[in-house]
């Protein structure tokens, strides 16, 4: 069957070549099963004057050559070696890719890798990771993962460096990248460190409870002189002297532990300073004060920040071909939910003072000279007990605290851990204040087994679950409602500037707005399979091509000229 553009109307091929009417719409019955291309040679034919007003064209022989070409082009641009992600360089704070187009980072946390304690023989506290999570990750819409490593893993022994575990790490990497997804490598910690663990036996003080250990530093970087040290307060995990004096210990580089920290992360980079899938390095998860709250989490934690960052340029730099990536720094635990977080400014000067405003004093993040730097927080807003204030304010906080340092900002962590029904307004909301900030982040996480320590908190209480199952916090929602929000539509990377993202739930439609700084530059977007068919149009727009995928569609539209444009997609079936 012959599909045609009836072209007697010079002024609608005159829209068509302009941008204005989606080539899709016209061509509404050229849809393959697998496949709907907008194909860049069928505008040009039309618009180079093929079509003579008043006659008719079939979709063949050029154009259907033309569409051939589109469809290898879409092909190429997503299977091809992934871009190189680091921060923008003409004064706007925003994660760009290396043909400069905003990049939005959305996914989730995976801890597959990580140590942690396990309390019950029979339960394992990871689930292994495998290339199906990351093929079910990618069918969500995700374009990256944190994927959680640990220092007792990397460094088991002091100046032991574990290859297999990179090895771990690498093919976890090289599974992300053949389905299209980022990793930030992440060093976690909760509460230190797996050492730091009630033994059996140990009585504890009336106010406080045996510990279970969780995850981060190996055994021999742990301060423990006496078992009591490990109890820990009755309603946190982070208040124990153990944790506290470990965190003391590091700050002051006691022993050269804090030393042995940098080496660990410079051992990784080495592996991976060549790797664009790479595209960030989370330095420390959730960094807790130690034993000087209001001190070690503004000077302290921004005097390791700034020894640790030129350790990785180093590294990267030792080898060939590597080049910088961009680094994810987080604040303290405590400071996080202030709008003036840790870590201050002014910890990269030489005299080692340091300020508590929070703006750039010494280069663009205050505690380094470093500007491939991303503000990392974690917002909580309403979901856990520390992050005070709403969801709205934890945005506000973020935005403010990344003007301060000059970067953009990214939620490392976040989630809702209550019953969907109850979860869902919150969540919405949160999607609300995460498009109209542009911003990505990865939920709070994709798998947790049973015997993860957030499911057990006190020795031998035995959790509601099996062997092989997942836990009370189950990882990734698989039900409505909280399921089409987490999936929505949205921008992967697009032109220029970034100015609007406006996402529909529940049809899976997607308006974007932005201001190109070149033409000839294609959007990057992802749609979810709920959209039925969907249809492109907009402003300043040109050629586009749609990909059926696992979940959904990858969606990619021509901005054809310099300054602002706008892509419509919506959803005809």
């Amino acid at each position: 069957m012959t599909n045609t553009i009836d072209a007697g109307d010079g002024s609608a091929v005159d829209r068509l070549c302009r941008g204005e009417v989606s080539v899709l719409r016209m061509l509404s019955g050229v849809r393959g099963k697998a496949t709907t291309v907008l194909a860049a040679a069928c505008a040009a034919v039309v618009c180079a004057g093929a079509v003579s007003v008043g006659g008719v064209v079939g979709i063949g022989g050029a154009v259907g050559a033309g569409i051939a070409a589109a469809e290898s082009t879409l092909d190429s641009t997503l299977d091809s070696t992934p871009a190189r992600l680091s921060t923008s360089a003409d004064g706007q704070a925003r994660i760009v890719d290396d043909q400069g187009r905003t990049v939005v980072l959305r996914g989730v946390n995976v801890n597959g890798l990580g140590e942690y304690y396990q309390e019950f023989p029979d339960l394992d506290s990871t689930i292994p990771l495998t290339e199906a999570d990351f093929a079910g990750i990618a069918a969500k819409g995700f374009n990256v993962v944190r994927l959680i490593m640990t220092w007792s893993r990397i460094e088991p022994q002091r100046g032991v460096f574990d290859q297999a575990y990179l090895d771990e790490i690498a093919e976890a990497v090289n599974w992300a990248k053949k389905h299209d997804i980022g990793v930030i490598l992440d060093m976690h910690q909760d509460a230190w460190g797996p050492a730091v663990n009630t033994p059996d036996g140990t009585v504890c003080p009336s106010f406080m409870k045996p510990a279970v250990g969780w995850d981060g530093a190996p055994a021999w970087a742990t301060a423990v002189t006496d078992p009591v040290m490990t109890c820990r307060l009755e309603d946190s995990r982070e208040v124990s002297v153990a944790v506290q004096t470990s965190f003391e210990d590091f700050y002051n580089d006691l022993n050269g532990i804090q030393g042995e920290f940098v080496k660990s992360w410079e051992f990784v980079v080495r592996r991976f300073a060549t790797e664009p899938a790479v595209v960030g390095y989370d330095l420390l998860n959730e960094p807790n004060p130690g034993l000087a709250v209001g001190f070690n989490d503004y000077v302290r934690l921004g005097q390791m920040y700034d020894r640790l960052v030129p350790a990785i340029r180093a590294a990267e730099a030792s080898v060939p071909g590597g080049f910088s990536h961009t680094v994810y720094f987080e604040p303290g635990v405590v400071s996080s939910i202030l709008p003036t977080p840790g870590p201050a400014t002014g910890s990269a000067d030489s005299s080692g003072s340091a300020g508590s405003t929070g703006s750039a004093s010494s280069g663009p993040s205050g505690f380094t000279s470093d500007s491939n730097l991303v503000y990392a927080p974690h917002i909580y807003n309403e979901s856990l007990p520390l992050a005070i204030g709403t969801i709205e304010q934890g945005f506000a906080n973020a935005q403010k605290a990344a003007d301060n340092y000059g970067t953009p900002f990214f939620s490392g962590e976040w989630g809702f851990f209550g019953k969907p029904a109850d979860d869902a307004p919150k969540l919405a909301r949160y999607a609300a204040a995460e498009d109209s900030y542009r911003i990505g982040g990865t939920w709070w996480q994709w798998k947790q087994a049973c015997g993860d320590p957030h499911n057990i908190q006190v020795r031998g209480e035995r959790p509601d679950c099996q062997a092989g199952e997942f836990g009370g916090l189950a990882g990734f929602p698989a039900e409505d409602p909280l399921l089409p929000i987490l999936t929505r539509a949205y921008p992967r990377a697009v032109p220029g500037e970034l100015t609007d993202i406006r996402a529909d739930v529940p049809s899976g439609a997607l308006e974007v707005e932005g201001v190109a700084d070149r033409a000839g530059v294609s959007a990057d977007l992802w749609v979810p399979q709920r959209c039925g068919s969907p249809e492109v149009s907009g402003t300043n727009v040109g050629t586009a091509a749609v990909r059926s995928v696992d979940g959904g569609y990858r969606v990619s539209v021509l901005v054809t000229a310099v300054g602002v444009y706008q892509v419509d997609v919506v959803c005809a079936g």
